[in-house]
């Protein structure tokens, strides 16, 4: 990150923290009537202290706990930055809390008799709330994936960490030194528990729908799995550029947060789709910023992605997927040759005859469907079966942690 681009992460820092200042008294007062009281028994929490701009990480969750309160028992989600309780009041039905004050906090945890605190991330913030005592703390995480964040030893902060199978205990084990291993706790992952019919009259029959979700940059090395700096935009541009495909452009909602080249890059892409809907209406070209993915997946014939949740979500839901790489994984190397591709590589293929070699291969993956060696790979990402029935599995884990034994 250059300099420039840290004052201006600074900058926008400030902004959110003067902003959310100024809305957090009368939103409070607002949310109360729909709070939980003190004698309410909320027998979990999920606990979110930042800001807006990611939220779409417990976005992914609410439904799996919306499952769970279904079930008759208590949820509450505790939001310590107005504006993001304000958004979460407008998406979920879960109360929500919102303070800023650990002690009350503290103090409303004890009197629910809270069984479990759930966290969606790493946030520092979460380390503050970690010292409370009683209640089991879970990592949950916001998808399953083979990047650096996914093994951080902070994971040791928590009494259970909730993965979706086989491969994320493999890769904790393997890289996280002195974790004990029955702390691991799988469950899949409920986020794929949909149900979605291919409404092929509501798309172009004649073409290949291709879904690009690249990954953001990230705010260091160790995190920079993005493939839009590099080819984002040439691949784009020879997609719409070939009468083949409908392209569906889907970017990670943190791109450009940390990279003034990445947000260009972003830009452009987006104009790019926009000129050739314009153009070309028919081809059903569009930018996708819902916050579920499940359905964009589902509606693809074929998904081309960097090393993300996205690529193991397609894993899932069984859609093939061309995977962009800048260091071979345990996945890239599992996957059929030509499935996983280096960055470097593409790009060289771009240069070449606009092309042609890329396209041709991601109009035959999209035609094929998923390969063999990518089918193989299911149950031990997200377990046996891979759809289904990861939110009974949620909930059970959950409900084990009212336990007694579970809580000492």
């Amino acid at each position: 990150m250059t300099n420039s681009e840290l004052l201006i992460r600074q900058f926008r820092l400030m902004f959110n923290k003067l902003q959310t200042l100024a809305v957090e008294k009368a939103f409070r007062s607002k949310l109360r009537q729909g709070s939980p009281k003190s004698t309410d028994s909320i027998d979990f929490v999920v606990f979110y202290a930042d800001g807006p701009s990611q939220i779409y990480q417990l976005n992914q969750w609410t439904a799996p706990f919306e499952a769970l309160r279904n079930r008759g028992y208590g949820v509450c989600l505790i939001a310590m930055n107005a504006l993001s309780a304000r958004q979460l009041a407008k998406q979920t039905a879960l109360p929500i809390l919102q303070t800023r004050s650990m002690d009350q906090i503290e103090t409303a945890l004890l009197s629910w008799g809270t069984a479990g605190i759930f966290y969606v991330n790493n946030s520092q913030a979460n380390f503050t709330m970690l010292r409370v005592n009683g209640p089991a703390h879970v990592h949950l995480s916001h998808g399953e994936s083979e990047k650096s964040s996914m093994v951080s030893n902070q994971l040791k902060a928590y009494d259970f960490a909730f993965i979706a199978g086989q491969a994320a205990r493999n890769r904790i084990l393997s890289n996280v030194p002195r974790f004990d291993p029955t702390n691991l706790v799988e469950i899949g992952r409920p986020q794929l528990d949909v149900q979605c019919e291919r409404a092929a009259a509501e798309r172009p029959t004649s073409r290949i729908r291709v879904l690009y979700a690249p990954t953001w940059e990230g705010d260091g090395q160790n995190m920079a799995y993005s493939s839009i700096t590099a080819i984002g935009e040439s691949l784009v541009s020879e997609l719409l550029n070939d009468k083949r495909f409908t392209v569906i452009f889907r970017p990670h909602p943190k791109t450009g947060s940390c990279s003034a080249k990445a947000r260009s890059a972003l830009v452009h892409i987006e104009k790019a789709i926009a000129v050739a809907t314009h153009t070309s209406p028919e081809a059903g070209h569009r930018v996708d910023t819902a916050g579920d993915s499940t359905p964009s997946i589902l509606e693809s014939d074929i998904v081309l992605c960097d090393i993300s949740a996205i690529a193991m979500d397609c894993v899932g839901l069984d859609v093939a997927l061309l995977l962009f790489h800048n260091a071979p994984t345990t996945m890239s190397q599992k996957l059929t040759p030509g499935q996983a591709l280096a960055t470097q590589h593409v790009r060289q293929l771009l240069d070449d005859d606009h092309g042609s070699a890329l396209l041709n291969a991601i109009a035959a993956l999209g035609t094929s469907g998923p390969l063999k060696d990518q089918r193989s790979l299911r149950n031990n990402v997200f377990g046996d079966p891979a759809l289904g029935r990861a939110t009974e599995r949620f909930i059970d884990a959950a409900v084990a942690l009212t336990d007694t034994e579970a809580r000492e």
